[in-house]
């Protein structure tokens, strides 16, 4: 039985979400209706994924934040108790009952995947229908916080067995389990710490956490860990919204050199989803408003912006510390560069 109540459970699959188990959860992204259909890449292709053979999953339903631009449910949009209340790490009897484990997640997310992709097989060619069918790249960014998974490390391995990359996006504010993974020495492709808005009012305002006396000294405490410096590819993640936290780019900058990411992310919100009830369209940002305030972190940091892609509003910064294309991936995806963007990259 999933841990999810009911109710979520069912508008969760009126939305498309593949639900396995007690608290898996695989969706299908555009990206890779797009290009499956069209050729047209995410943004991730920068680093060299193709959105054709990346799974979009969560390991876990239960978040500690409901964050004001989140597309996705939350509790409170249904009126339902937050999950996060009866979630407790020290109990390892209650963890089995409430998490699938790693071998189930993976089998779980592979089934969910392949039952999305089948009904494409009439409309594409059989090369891209069984490269999609066997996906390459897992990117645990779909709901709920993966970092309250309490099998991390293990699941990283269980994905790297299968010869898969692995993209985790976390709040940050769950060291501990950033601390097993130094500890297990089994590392992510790439980890992102999604940075919380500077100064504590606007960050309780925007992310609503619900430890709100813990959460911010606890994403402080994850970046000191990675500033020390992890053997893996870092990025700092800053989803921008318009009145909310497109500001204080001193204040964002601080954050920057105290984790010292291999990258720097700024993506506007997209004001789809959930997001369109809790906020007006205006919360989201122009690419041309993104861009400017990342000039404003490049006067303030060491990085340089090295990519943009204005039909995901995004620009990426890199200090030089990593190649922008995984390594290993080089020779597995052309890249492809936006037509319509002719801005010149610094």
């Amino acid at each position: 039985m999933s841990f999810a109540p009911n109710k979520m459970q069912a508008l969760l699959k009126k939305q498309k979400y593949q639900l396995y188990g007690k608290n898996t959860a695989v969706k299908k992204c555009t990206w890779t209706h797009n290009a499956l259909r069209e050729d047209r890449f995410c943004f991730k292709r920068f680093y060299g994924i193709q959105s054709h053979r990346c799974v979009q999953f969560s390991p876990t339903l239960i978040c500690n934040f409901s964050c004001l631009f989140c597309w996705r449910i939350h509790e409170s949009d249904l009126g339902l108790r937050n999950m996060y209340k009866d979630y407790d790490a020290t109990n390892s009897q209650k963890l089995r009952e409430v998490f699938d484990s790693p071998k189930e997640v993976v089998k779980g997310i592979l089934i969910g995947q392949r039952k999305i992709i089948c009904g494409y097989k009439p409309y594409i060619d059989d090369k891209k229908y069984k490269e999609a069918m066997d996906p390459k790249h897992a990117t645990m960014s779909l709901t709920g916080e993966p970092f309250l998974y309490p099998w991390i490390p293990e699941l990283i391995q269980e994905l790297r067995e299968r010869n898969m990359t692995v993209f985790i996006v976390t709040n940050g504010s769950v060291p501990e389990t950033l601390q097993s993974i130094l500890d297990t020495k089994i590392y992510p492709t790439q980890l992102y710490i999604t940075l919380p808005a500077p100064g504590i009012k606007n960050f309780i305002r925007t992310h609503r956490p619900l430890e709100k006396d813990l959460a911010l000294k606890k994403i402080w405490e994850t970046l000191f860990m990675i500033g020390k410096g992890v053997p893996f590819r870092t990025v700092a993640r800053l989803t921008v919204a318009e009145g909310l936290n497109l500001i204080d780019p001193q204040g964002y900058a601080q954050m920057i050199e105290t984790m010292n990411p291999s990258f720097i992310e700024v993506k506007g919100v997209v004001h789809v989803g959930a997001a369109e009830k809790r906020l007006p369209r205006s919360v989201m940002p122009s690419h041309d408003s993104i861009y400017s305030f990342t000039q404003e972190l490049v006067k303030l940091t060491n990085y340089k912006i090295v990519r943009e892609s204005k039909i995901s509003r995004l620009v990426i910064l890199s200090n030089g510390s990593n190649p922008l294309i995984i390594p290993e991936l080089k020779n597995t995806t052309p890249f492809q560069p936006e037509n319509n963007i002719n801005r010149k990259i610094i």
